[in-house]
């Protein structure tokens, strides 16, 4: 049995979890990102023990590898860490972004001379049309797998709240 649950939502950073080890129990828990590694000790113990593990996460996701020893069998799981705020900040930055893009988008269809224009601190100068839209997909897509994974959804064919855009151009040659 799992000692820590499958995904861990940090509701503040730092968070303190309490974690309660068995007797003749040890618990060892290895941050994937950093490799840092923690170890509760309750190998001496007679009852069950109450530890506090400190969460901090400097990133929106943290990956957990358990190894829980009792009586000399050794078993492994793995355990999510969740900082919501993280994900949902940078999701709203996303939509602005593509916000931004679909004016500057717009703006070119309707014939405006867009010589330079600064979206999230960078200046494009005269970008095309297609280039544009290449940018805009890629937020899209990094915007819907962050939808997806913050639903619990499959981030492959998961939800996708933000619609691809259909451009229609005029054949060559015809006049508009």
């Amino acid at each position: 049995m799992a000692l820590l649950p499958e995904k861990i939502y940090l509701v503040t950073n730092p968070m303190d979890l309490t974690v309660v080890v068995p007797s003749q129990t040890i618990l060892v828990i290895s941050f994937t990102t950093s490799g840092i590694s923690t170890s509760l000790d309750n190998l001496q113990g007679s009852t069950s023990k109450e530890f506090t593990l400190t969460l901090e996460l400097s990133t929106a996701q943290e990956m957990l590898f358990c190894t829980q020893i009792t009586n000399g069998l050794a078993s492994t799981f793995t355990s999510e860490v969740i900082n919501p705020l993280l994900f949902t900040s940078e999701y709203a930055q996303l939509k602005r972004m593509i916000e931004e893009i679909d004016t500057v988008i717009a703006n070119k269809i309707a014939g405006g001379a867009n010589y330079s224009i600064t979206i999230n601190n960078k200046t494009l100068v005269s970008e095309s049309l297609s280039s544009l839209e290449a940018m805009r997909d890629r937020y899209v897509k990094r915007a819907n797998q962050l939808f997806s994974k913050m639903n619990n959804m499959n981030t492959s064919n998961g939800g996708k709240p933000i619609k691809s855009m259909t451009v229609f151009r005029p054949k060559p040659g015809s006049i508009r």
